[in-house]
């Protein structure tokens, strides 16, 4: 299944492409993005190879990778992105939206439109994985209908899962 463009309320999310490197390497600049993730903030050939390589899509297997930037629909700027990991009929779920942004709920309007998006093409499974302290992308998991199971992953971070009434 391809990446399709993805429509809310507030924002459009468009299909990940290489050149939105440039774009999302202010977005992405503020360190406190990588707080709770480590590293730091990428830079310019980093973000482009890293993309080229996530357009490219992974080498083998059945894994199926959907990156979107998150956009404004009034100015098109790109303000973060949301991505999707799906094998068979489960999807690892992650976002970011850049600090200037954040608190305005884009994140959970964009996680959500996600989700829905995967759920229409056949995908039952949702996790994923957040550092205990990062109060922030729970409050999301909980908006999109995800629960803490209370398991600790490799990355020490939180493993949350769809609720069982949010199905």
């Amino acid at each position: 299944m391809a990446t399709t463009e993805i429509r809310t309320k507030r924002l459009v999310l468009t299909p990940l492409r290489v050149a939105d490197a440039a774009e999302l390497v202010e977005v992405l600049a503020d360190a406190a993005l990588n707080e709770f993730i480590g590293g730091a903030p990428p830079t310019l050939f980093g973000l482009t190879a890293l993309y080229r390589s996530q357009v490219a899509g992974p080498s083998g297997g059945d894994e199926i990778w959907h990156n979107w930037i998150v956009r404004l629909l009034d100015g098109d700027s790109g303000v973060g992105f949301v991505q999707a990991t799906v094998e068979g009929d489960s999807a690892d779920l992650a976002w970011v939206v850049g600090a200037p942004w954040q608190g305005r709920g884009y994140a959970s309007e964009a996680a959500m439109a996600m989700r829905v998006w995967l759920s229409d093409t056949g995908t039952q499974r949702f996790e994923a994985h957040i550092h205990p302290e990062h109060a922030a992308s729970q409050r999301i998991a909980l908006a999109i209908g995800l629960v803490a199971t209370g398991e600790i992953d490799d990355d020490d971070e939180e493993v949350w899962t769809l609720a069982e009434s949010s199905g």
